[in-house]
């Protein structure tokens, strides 16, 4: 947290006097908290609805614009339609720069969980009750039969998030600006296995384990590998589920299926760090709501290949939304063909917790006193809502193998080297008769 430090000296390298100081601080603070109230009343950044025709319209229009200028018009719109992968990656490739791509990923990312274009669905008739319920218990076999069978593995797991505020600190005051569209906030890598079943996500290069990292902060994703799967789909089969559409996958139709799960039927838990708790302490919330979504299935394996989940929150709680999207894929481990995570995008919107620290003087008795050792203070003044979007991609995935290797005993020594072998002497020829 940046610490902000208030003139402690004059001129003359003396302290000044406590009325002048104490004046000049009341002042300086009563200014900056009316500055962060008054940005914080400002009308929300009006952005500009688009359809995907339309966005592709604008980005040919502005063909060769400099990258700078051309990512500030896209942080302008809002897609009103989902931007599909395929979509996506041809628009990206003709680009200018790093900005321009980044902007468009947030972009698409926050249209995540839109219907697609007229355009990009399927006009196939639905299949008949008995055909949906096959389909469907199809899918729960294919999540109860693979899960459990998935081998040990590690995948290479980067993390690019956006947020629609920012915070710029001056010498006294944050000054908070929220709502002006998604800006990049930082990218991580790391490494996640899949051993036994369970998820562990290892620390970056140059990070110790148990250390802080920096995108722990806000929702936490769990279970992507095959968990999640299981669970939703364990209460989906105790939920509600129907109908939706056919759309287009990478090998042919893909059948979706609306489904909703009553808070009391939940397991789905939720986690996000970190909110204010009653004495002032940092804590974690965690939650099972009710949830709702869509699932993607290839109709002729049950394979699942789109899960999206977005949650029925309590109007009380902190947060407003928390909803996530999963796309998977064909991906070879070992030799053998899986359908695992490819990306996963997920989007919260929660109150954020803005400090506000300062120093001043105090004397052994806690009176204030220019000449004594100073004191750190920080008070949260605000508590704006932050949306925030997680963009996830998985990749490079590899299986634990097993690998040992027997060396003679003379080079047991460290750093030994084995002894080349003795030539086999030729077998003698049979006694001639």
């Amino acid at each position: 947290m940046p610490l902000h430090f208030l003139p402690a000296k004059n001129s003359t390298n003396k302290p000044p006097p406590l009325a002048g100081f104490l004046s000049d601080w009341l002042g300086a603070r009563r200014l900056a908290l009316l500055l962060a109230l008054v940005l914080l009343a400002l009308p929300a950044f009006a952005s500009t609805p688009v359809t995907v025709e339309q966005l592709e319209q604008a980005l040919t229009a502005s063909k060769g614009w400099p990258d700078k200028e051309a990512a500030l018009r896209l942080a302008t719109m809002e897609l009103t339609e989902r931007l599909s992968r395929a979509r996506y990656e041809r628009l990206k490739s003709a680009l200018p720069g790093e900005k321009t791509q980044l902007a468009l990923l947030a972009l698409a990312d926050a249209s995540a969980f839109l219907n697609l274009p007229a355009a990009d669905t399927l006009q196939l008739p639905p299949p008949d009750s008995a055909t949906q319920g096959r389909i469907v218990s199809k899918a729960a076999d294919f999540v109860m039969a693979t899960v459990p069978t998935m081998p040990d593995f590690f995948a290479s797991r980067t993390t690019t998030r956006f947020q629609d505020m920012k915070v710029s600190y001056g010498m006294d005051e944050p000054v908070v600006v929220v709502n002006q569209g998604f800006h990049f906030v930082d990218k991580v890598s790391a490494t996640v296995t899949y051993r036994n079943g369970r998820e562990v996500v290892e620390p970056p290069a140059g990070k110790k384990p148990g250390s802080t990292v920096t995108s722990t902060t806000g929702l936490s994703n769990w279970g992507v590998f095959g968990p999640l799967l299981g669970v939703v789909m364990t209460d989906v089969l105790k939920g509600k589920i129907g109908w939706g559409h056919w759309e287009q996958g990478a090998d042919g139709p893909l059948a979706v299926f609306r489904y909703a799960v009553a808070e009391d039927r939940s397991n789905y838990t939720v986690r996000y760090c970190c909110f204010r708790g009653e004495h002032g302490e940092m804590r974690q919330f965690e939650a099972v709501p009710a949830y709702h979504g869509e699932l993607s299935v290839d109709p002729a394996s049950g394979a699942i290949y789109r899960l999206v989940l977005r949650t029925d929150l309590q109007q009380e709680l902190p947060m407003e939304r928390i909803d996530v999207v999963v796309d998977y894929g064909p991906v070879e481990i070992g030799g053998k063909r899986y359908i695992c995570p490819i990306e996963s995008t997920s989007i919260s919107r929660a109150e954020a917790q803005i400090f506000h620290g300062y120093w001043f003087y105090v004397d052994k008795h806690g009176k204030p006193d220019p000449g004594s050792n100073r004191v750190k203070r920080t008070e949260t003044v605000s508590q704006p809502k932050v949306t925030a979007i997680n963009d996830v991609v998985f990749e490079n995935y590899h299986q634990f193998r097993a690998e040992m290797r027997i060396l003679p005993e003379e080079s047991a020594e460290p750093g030994g080297n084995a002894p080349a072998p003795a030539p086999v002497p030729a077998p003698k020829p049979p006694p001639t008769k």
